[in-house]
């Protein structure tokens, strides 16, 4: 039996994404500045932004596939909850630092998260009708499932 082709890592991510989504599609410029401001306050643990940004009902999905620095095996619900675990990730960032690269994943924009030279998470966001609150977001830390990315 012959094997199906193999895909790059970019299309795993891309799968992995899609299998989740909701129907609804907020406007690009909205999602891209939601999506920006959130990962900012992410790396630099800014309490007040992770309380503000995110509905209070958000779920969020890590996917470290046993291999990445995902934190729960489980869907993490609730603001408070969601805030609490980005908080402890900023507290204790790599000694080379963080940065952030903006991209799409499923025609949506995600952030990536750099160590150095190398790619450590793919963060996408979903966003309630009302377009102004996080209602979904994808945490993938899986190194198998990151996209390639050169400087």
């Amino acid at each position: 039996m012959a094997s199906a082709p193999p895909h790059t890592t970019g299309d795993a991510a891309r799968r992995h994404v899609q299998a989740r989504r909701p129907r609804y599609r907020s406007a690009p410029g909205v999602h891209s500045q939601v999506t920006e401001r959130f990962a900012t306050a992410a790396i630099g643990g800014d309490l007040r932004a992770l309380l503000e940004l995110p509905a209070p009902d958000v779920t969020l999905w890590t996917d470290g596939g046993g291999k990445g620095p995902a934190t729960s095996l489980r869907p993490v619900h609730g603001r408070d909850r969601v805030a609490a675990l980005f908080m402890s990730v900023a507290a204790t960032p790599p000694t080379d630092g963080l940065n952030i690269r903006y991209r799409r994943v499923a025609g949506d924009p995600c952030a990536l998260i750099f160590s150095g030279d190398s790619p450590i998470a793919l963060v996408i966001v979903d966003l309630a009708p009302d377009g102004n609150r996080i209602s979904g977001i994808y945490s993938v830390t899986n190194p198998d499932k990151l996209p390639r990315a050169e400087r």
